[in-house]
């Protein structure tokens, strides 16, 4: 059993809209819609604020809005196949604040049977708000009727235009409520045709003959092509002239192709006029003379097919359109976006000539969608890169020496000055005649200002895991993006740390201490910092770096020190009950002695008041040293040689006093005496680590439980411990012990026991603790080899990376300079910064523009990425793409790049694979080629090149660089290359090869040709997984005899049509995959008495395209404890830009968390009332039936972790614990379930 639960969320965005969601109309709202997600904004003065959101199970296509009779809108939202729903949702705001999302209505659309539409799946809303047309199966359009934004009725129209591209409403009559609608369609002879239809709703029906409100026509093949985005058709209302005030008619804009063009809508007179020729010909069609009837016939036909010219047309200069977004109420300008990020505006003019201005304004985002707010601020949400939110401006803003979009030079222009001008001039008139009312402004500049972004990882189309630093912390590194956004991401979750300075040469200090000048001062003004041979006292007074003073110079003693802290000043009023005032008073631990010392205001330094050494109490106290000490404001506890426990104060005249001692079993290691409180001037416990037994004991110091005397139990290790904390999280005590090994332990401290044990790995190095406040929260800071912090989270300890390494000291600062901040002494100097968050995610962007990364590996004695790259040059439409493909060496710290290999004129690199020839040598990169060539459906030519990586001492700045070693023709594409059994395996189209490889070249082993297009290859040990995209999987070892000749052997395969697209193996006879109908699947090989098989042992809907599964995890094996059966496995990778993580489960535990699924399931549904069940049943490739199989062998995790929402005790905790039956009951209690799910989110 696997679990799946979610690491990244989908950031692709695939629709957007303005609205208004409230009563208010000045305030405006953006709805954006990602593949599995709905969320909220509000538009701001200072920007966009969300407002609220909320998960959709299914994966979201488009959402539009509903206009009321209030001035507000409902939202109308359409999922895709195959179970297409339309879901009616309304906006609430409660008086006691946190918007949310009602459901108001859910409509199945699904239809058995009937197939999905192929080009076009979206809704039509009217702009009434009374009508909404989907579209989602071929032949068939949905009609809802509506009602205030509510849902009134709905039923299915018949359309005989089967390929329909897009739609468009008219028109409608305010007395019949009938509607016209433009379709544009790819008819039976590949035409695109543009035509429009009434809907009559009376008669719940589509008219049999085109609608005479927008003259049929065919668009012209050079102007308008069919591409990966077909053009959209935009309706312009009717409007009055600016020179008449005559009305003029609205219309069509047909947005796509080489022009954008306006078809307005016939007058009445045209319309009567076409009727009488309809009817004439009607009349002849019937003729019983066969000529005439013949004629009429072609007639008809030719009128059909007649290419009508458009009333006005704009040259479109650039690339395919992808969205678009009104500008004003009017609808008369546009903001029209490109597949390549070209943005402009397209201005319909208000005169009798109707022309089109198209106005560049810059590049952004390849856009998905394009939402225009207000006041020139248009939000742009994007697949391919980061959505953007823009301001346009009326001026340019920068580059104002280059044009604003390129525009090919056969396109005329018109310069700004001259369009601008309001003269009637001769040059004037001789520039319209020769242009007409439709022209493309040349500018420079950009007009764009960018005001936010969002990041998107999406679509991901490989990734590796790599330990780039050797931290142990290793980070997902994605090939991202594509068109001219393309890009590396470099993801790592982590605390938000922001480095406000970093200070170099400071020394190698182990322990640091903050001193102020006097206790309840704000800030601290000098460290006193200590190593093992000294200390120094170093002064925060300047804004650039740490200044050092020797200790002595300031009264302090300058050897290492042990411990040191502001104190209090200890006093009793007149009744005996001791005080604390402020005080000048410090108190520093050496190995020798403990000293007090005094601020001096007037000569600003510290002298020694007293000091007390264990030598000076003579007796069994001499020859003690002090081995460890912990200090508050007002005791001092120390370890001393020879087992003895003491705890010092200051009497009323600043004198030490021995409060108590005790000689303890062992040798002390480590000591803390923190209050729990941190308001308090003392502590009641000590906490007490020792040397030889690895283990911690917590000591009370309150009289009524005896001094010295233990708490609870003695607390076992597996390492020394070197560093403890007893700390209050907020209700929440825990012992935080740090160790030697590098490992944080972590008890909650509950009714004076350690109870919930939680291990942490942070390296090898010993772990320090450090407390400090982060606003309200209680934070511990803990360095090792690697950093982290730990906080309370929804009453759990959870830990944060910091992505900073080897910190060996560390102290929470409160300066003028440096206002609640963190100093880290690190290796390299010192580091003083904040935590602004506790628990984030890190994406750092590396941008590579046209060069789209479409594979990538990473060796670690290269220290760098092979990366496969396709850069595609731009094109109008209807011209043929250029693009060249490469392979470049990217150094793995700054991601420079290091050398690239170019491919040859057609040739697409398709996979790398990086081979290490032996242990002592550096790997060399294998990489498989494809030759497109034009008329081919299948390719039929392939390379396979062997690359080293060398270091190139002669260079001025040496760096490896690549060197071609080998290359070899193949008859076909290679379509994956993986390592097996010391040997290259490559899939060539429905064959597999097995290479040798050296460092002359290839030589071939062995083939497999039992395949028919074999596109993932995987290798474990001896045994190779092969993906064949047209069938399933199957499974082949390798067999190798001593005279080096290699033999193939079939283990099983599976014979259902699966269609994978990536696959990769879980262990030696376990393959998981995912398939083009967005399932994941896994098969075991299974031994029966006669024969081996692959039995499918799970199946599931992850409602995502998986192009990669990596194996790794990015937390150690120890962040869970032992008793939970939970191993992360792999990674996987999506278009949308979700990464995932697969885990497996325990057998026994396996079976708990499926009842605990089952049950959630009753108790938790979805905004739309979709059952959790029916969310996961696997997908086909159309649609589900009745008969379609529940997920199994995978469990949900996201699912699952929404029992920790709920809080014990409460009814829906009891719904799921009692079950619907007693059989269901869990046998699980609320805790052991909270203590498993926790343990699954720290996973990922």
């Amino acid at each position: 059993m696997r679990i799946v639960s979610t690491f990244h969320q989908p950031s692709s965005v695939t629709d957007a809209i303005k609205c208004h969601l409230t009563s208010d109309t000045f305030l405006i709202h953006l709805v954006v819609a990602k593949s599995n997600r709905l969320d909220i904004y509000s538009v701001q003065q200072n920007g966009l604020r969300y407002e609220c959101g909320t998960e959709i199970w299914g994966r979201i296509v488009v959402v539009r809005a509903i206009p009321t009779q209030g001035g507000k809108s409902n939202l109308l939202l359409l999922t895709d196949h195959p179970d297409p729903r339309l879901i009616f949702f309304s906006y609430s705001t409660p008086s006691l604040g946190g918007a949310f999302l009602n459901t108001l209505k859910t409509l199945s659309l699904h239809h058995h049977n009937a197939r999905p539409s192929e080009f076009l799946h979206s809704i039509l809303v009217d702009p009434s708000g009374r009508v909404a047309i989907v579209n989602c199966y071929t032949g068939k359009i949905r009609v809802v009727e509506l009602d205030n934004g509510l849902y009134k009725n709905d039923f299915d129209v018949m359309v005989s235009e089967l390929n329909i591209l897009s739609l468009a409403f008219l028109s409608a009559s305010a007395i019949s409520h009938n509607y016209s609608l433009a379709i544009l369609h790819l008819d039976y002879n590949q035409n695109i045709q543009l035509l429009a239809r009434d809907l009559i709703l009376s008669e719940c029906e589509l008219s049999s003959t085109p609608s005479l409100l927008l003259p049929q026509t065919v668009l012209s093949s050079s102007v308008v092509t069919l591409t990966e985005a077909p053009p959209c058709l935009v309706t312009i209302p009717s409007q009055k002239s600016n020179e008449t005030g005559d009305p003029l008619p609205g219309g069509i804009l047909v947005l796509g192709g080489r022009k954008i063009q306006f078809f307005e809508l016939s007058s009445e007179e045209w319309q009567e006029k076409f009727r009488g020729k309809q009817r004439k010909l009607e009349s002849r069609k019937k003729s019983i003379d066969q000529v005439v009837a013949a004629k009429a016939k072609e007639k008809q036909k030719e009128l059909e097919v007649k290419k009508r010219k458009a009333k006005a047309a704009v040259e479109w200069p650039w690339y395919e359109v992808t969205a678009w977004s009104p500008a004003n109420e009017e609808g008369t300008r546009f903001f029209v976006g490109d597949s390549y990020g070209s943005l402009a505006l397209l201005s319909l003019g208000s005169t009798a000539e109707r022309g089109l201005v198209v106005i560049p304004l810059g590049e952004v985002s390849p856009p998905t969608a394009l939402a225009y707010l207000d006041s020139q601020v248009l939000f742009i949400g994007s697949h391919f890169a980061d959505s953007q939110l823009i301001r346009i401006h009326t001026s340019p803003i920068s580059d104002v020496g280059s044009p604003t979009l390129p525009i090919p030079a056969d396109i005329l222009t018109v310069p700004l000055g001259l369009f601008s001008s309001s003269g009637k001039g001769k040059g004037r008139a001789s520039m319209t005649d020769k242009e007409g009312s439709s022209r493309v402004l040349a500018l420079n500049g950009t007009y764009i200002e960018v005001l936010d972004t969002w990041q998107n990882v999406g679509p991901i189309l490989d990734a590796v895991l790599a330990d780039t630093d050797g931290s142990g912390q290793p980070r997902i590194v994605t090939a991202s993006g594509g068109i001219n956004a393309g890009s590396l991401r470099i993801i790592q979750n982590g605390a938000d740390f922001q480095t406000v300075a970093v200070i170099e040469d400071t020394g190698t200090f182990s322990k640091i201490f903050p001193v102020r000048h006097h206790f309840h001062d704000s800030h601290d003004t000098h460290i006193l910092a200590t190593n093992s041979q000294e200390t120094v006292l170093l002064s925060l007074d300047l804004p650039d770096r740490l200044s050092a003073v020797p200790a002595q110079n300031m009264g302090f003693d300058p050897s290492p020190t042990l411990a040191a802290s502001n104190v209090a000043r200890r006093l009793k009023n007149i009744t005996g009950r001791t005080l604390y005032e402020d005080s000048s008073l410090v108190v520093q631990v050496t190995e020798r002695k403990v000293l007090l010392l005094e601020y001096d205001d007037v000569l600003q330094v510290h002298s020694v008041l007293t000091s007390w050494a264990p030598d000076e109490q003579g007796g069994e106290w001499e020859g003690r040293k002090i081995i460890a000490a912990a200090l508050n404001p007002s005791q001092f506890v120390l370890g001393l040689s020879r087992k003895r426990l003491v705890l010092l104060n200051l009497d009323e005249n600043n004198k030490f006093q021995i409060f108590r001692y005790k000689d303890l079993r062992e040798e002390i290691s480590a000591l803390s005496c923190t209050p729990l409180n941190t308001a308090k001037m003392f502590s009641l416990y000590i906490a007490v680590a020792f040397w030889s037994i690895h283990a911690v004991d917590l000591l009370s110091v309150a009289s009524t439980d005896g001094y010295f005397e233990p708490v609870c139990n003695s607390v076992s290790l597996p390492a020394l411990p070197r560093s403890l904390l007893l700390h209050d999280f907020g209700n929440a005590p825990q012992m935080l012990v740090g160790l030697r090994d590098g490992t944080l332990v972590a008890y909650a401290f509950m009714k004076n026991q350690f109870e919930d044990k939680r291990v942490f790995s942070l390296g090898t190095e010993p772990v320090v603790l450090t407390q400090f406040e982060m606003g309200e929260k209680n934070v511990v800071f803990a360095n090792g080899s690697r950093a982290a912090l730990f906080y309370l989270e929804k009453g759990t300890l959870q830990h944060s990376s910091v992505l900073i390494k080897n910190v060996f000291a560390s102290a929470k600062i409160n300066s003028p300079n440096w206002p609640s901040s963190l100093l880290l002494m690190t290796s390299s100097g010192c580091i003083i910064g904040t935590v602004q968050d506790l628990d984030k995610m890190h994406i750092r962007t590396i941008p590579l523009g046209p060069e789209n990364p479409r594979r990538l590996e990473y060796d670690r004695s290269l220290h760098a990425f092979a990366v496969a790259c396709v850069r595609s040059e731009p094109a109008r439409i209807g011209e043929n793409e250029y693009s060249t493909s490469s392979l470049k060496l990217l150094d793995d710290k700054t991601f420079d790049v290091l050398s690239q290999f170019t491919c040859q004129s057609s040739e697409e690199v398709t996979t790398i694979q990086m081979i290490p020839l032996s242990e002592e040598d550096t790997a060399v990169i294998c990489v498989g080629t494809v030759f497109f060539k034009p008329g081919e459906k299948e390719p039929s030519q392939g390379r396979l090149l062997l690359f080293s990586a060398e270091w190139d001492s002669t260079l001025l700045n040496p760096k490896r660089q690549l060197k071609k070693i080998s290359d070899m023709s193949v008859n076909g594409c290679v379509y994956a290359l993986t390592r097996v059994n010391q040997l290259l395996a490559a899939s060539i189209g429905p064959t597999v090869v097995l290479y040798k490889v050296d460092s002359t070249g290839f030589q071939a082993a062995a083939n497999w040709s039992h395949n028919y297009l074999v596109t993932s290859l995987v290798g474990r040990g001896s045994r190779l997984f092969i993906g064949d995209a047209i069938c399933s999987v199957s499974v082949i070892d390798i067999f190798e005899n001593e005279g080096g000749e290699v033999r193939l052997e079939s283990v099983a395969k599976d014979f259902s049509p699966l269609w994978p697209v990536s696959i990769e193996s879980l262990d030696q006879d376990t393959i998981i995959g995912a398939n083009s109908d967005c399932n994941l699947f896994t098969h075991t090989v299974q031994r029966g008495e006669t024969r081996t098989f692959l039995d499918r042992n799970g199946l599931y809907n992850l409602g995502d395209v998986v192009n990669k599964f990596i194996p790794g995890s990015m937390t150690s094996s120890d962040s869970v404890p032992s008793d939970i059966a939970l191993v992360p496995k792999l990674f996987f990778f999506t278009s949308s830009g979700r990464i995932g993580v697969i885990i497996d489960v325990g057998s026994e535990l396996s079976l708990h968390l499926t009842a605990l699924e089952r049950n959630l399931g009753r108790v938790v549904t979805e905004i739309a009332n979709v059952s959790h069940a029916k969310h996961r049943t696997p997908a086909g490739a159309w649609e589900r039936s009745d008969a379609d199989l529940a997920a199994y062998g995978f469990l949900d995790g996201d699912f699952l972790e929404k029992f920790l929402d709920y809080e014990q005790p409460s009814a829906e905790v009891e719904r799921v614990l009692r079950g619907s039956s007693p059989p269901e009951r869990l046998k699980q209690t609320y805790g052991e379930i909270k203590q498993t799910l926790e343990a699954l989110q720290a996973l990922h």
